[in-house]
């Protein structure tokens, strides 16, 4: 049977779109929200019995692979133009090495707003 678990985070940034005909062509900042699911079966032994990924072992691989990258920075010095859709993206690949083979990264969404996200979705 295979599960799906969901683990949320939150980190704080600055950005501009360069780009932009509106107030978005200045520097601002959000408090994002970041939503990671993961699929997989349940381990019937060692360390992570009865879990797809220990929460723990997941928080760890998203600080270490986004939020030091991301929390607190100018994202401008990490993409030229970054919109939720290209970091949600990019969010995705710097998460989906890191799992156990046996996991499956299925959806990440990234919330600039409460009421505004980007989501990707593995194919």
């Amino acid at each position: 049977m295979t599960i799906s678990i969901t683990k949320e985070f939150e980190f704080h940034a600055a950005h501009h779109l360069p780009e932009h005909k509106g107030g978005c062509k200045n520097v601002h900042g959000h408090s994002y929200i970041l939503k990671v699911e993961l699929q997989g079966t349940v381990c019937e032994s060692g360390p992570s019995t009865g879990m797809i990924i220990d929460f723990g072992d997941l928080k760890q691989i998203v600080n270490d692979n986004v939020l030091d990258k991301v929390d607190h920075r100018d994202l401008n010095m990490l993409w030229r133009n970054p919109t939720a859709e290209v970091m949600v993206e990019t969010i995705a690949y710097w998460i989906e090495p890191h799992l156990p083979k046996e996991v499956r990264l299925t959806r990440v969404r990234l919330w600039e707003t409460r009421t505004s996200y980007a989501e990707w979705r593995a194919e």
